[in-house]
């Protein structure tokens, strides 16, 4: 969990870090939420992008006694039998099949594939986040990269962001372990930090 320099590199490793966190978790997360890892990855590249996170860090090491991240993933996001807030954009589409294939176009149009697999459809939040640190990081090495951006801009106004909005209302309602909640919180604020600071990611120094 590293930062890059600038601007749009430390954007980018946002990205990278939410799909992370929003995968489904392994024996490394549950031990690095406690230590206060996660909160630190944050907080270093929050100081790259003039943000202040400081509302949703708490969450970040929080703990809940009896209840390990892996089994609140599946509740609150993969269970199969109950009312779950599902870890894909486009079921709050109007139809997720259209969304999803204009998902599909803009993977393609950049050259990009998605693997088969329930959880690689294109859809898929940690997916769709993915490919917005690939958009970012393209952007930070491709000239003035303006397609680049304009392609992210329109993946976060028409699916990540809906999604991260709709998805918060409902965990409200769900008891959520508050790692989760943070993590929701958190893709919510690096949607509309990535469209406020579109024209200055540019010209943001190293530090």
């Amino acid at each position: 969990m590293t930062a890059g320099d600038g601007g749009r590199h430390a954007m980018a490793d946002l990205w990278a870090l939410l799909a992370e966190l929003l995968s489904f978790p392994g024996p490394a997360l549950e031990e690095e939420v406690p230590r206060g890892a996660v909160r630190s990855a944050v907080a270093h590249l929050a100081g790259h992008l003039d943000w202040d996170p400081a509302p949703l860090l708490t969450g970040l090491t929080a703990t809940v006694p009896g209840s390990s991240l892996e089994s609140e993933f599946i509740r609150l996001f993969d269970a199969p039998d109950g009312a779950t807030t599902p870890l894909y954009t486009g079921v709050y589409s109007r139809r997720r099949r259209d969304a999803m294939e204009e998902l599909l176009r803009f993977y393609r149009h950049f050259g990009l594939t998605v693997a088969g697999g329930a959880h690689d459809l294109p859809d898929y939040v940690p997916t769709v986040l993915e490919f917005l640190r690939f958009l970012t990081l393209r952007a930070a090495t491709d000239g003035a990269g303006e397609p680049a951006e304009a392609a992210a801009a329109d993946v976060i106004q028409r699916h990540l962001d809906p999604w991260a909005a709709q998805t918060a209302r409902r965990l409200q309602g769900r008891a959520p372990h508050p790692f989760y909640a943070a993590a929701v919180g958190l893709v919510a604020a690096a949607c509309a930090l990535a469209l406020e600071q579109r024209p200055q990611l540019t010209e943001s120094p190293s530090r």
